[in-house]
């Protein structure tokens, strides 16, 4: 698999999966950062992509770059959320096949407010 198959697979999990992330080769001491929340293991990870996976309606990769074991996405998306429709970029790196961290960057701060109010 090259490592934009790798990451695809991630991908393939938010838009058909619907959060099911069991067949993604993530390492199992993954690493991710963002603004919503941060995890330093794939069970971690995947527990929060089954419960967050459902309540996303739209989800798109508009751009994608790769350089070597890194690769950088721009994502659109929604969620059935009473928020307006995200852009975030996320960088991934891959090493032996297996996602080892991730970063998700983007304006949080209407994601966080329609969390504490209970939607």
């Amino acid at each position: 698999m090259t490592v934009l198959d790798v990451v695809g697979s991630y991908y393939d999990a938010w838009i058909s999966g619907k959060g099911d992330f069991s067949a993604v080769p993530l390492a199992p001491d993954f690493a991710f950062t963002g603004p919503v929340g941060c995890f330093d293991s794939a069970e971690g990870f995947r527990e929060m992509a089954a419960q967050a996976g459902p309540m996303v309606t739209r989800f798109s990769v508009r751009r994608q770059f790769a350089e070597g074991d890194t690769v950088c996405s721009i994502i659109d998306w929604e969620m059935a959320l009473p928020i307006a429709a995200m852009t975030s970029a996320e960088i991934l790196e891959v090493r032996d096949g297996q996602i080892v961290r991730g970063e998700l960057i983007y304006d949080a701060q209407e994601l966080r407010s329609a969390m504490a109010a209970g939607a």
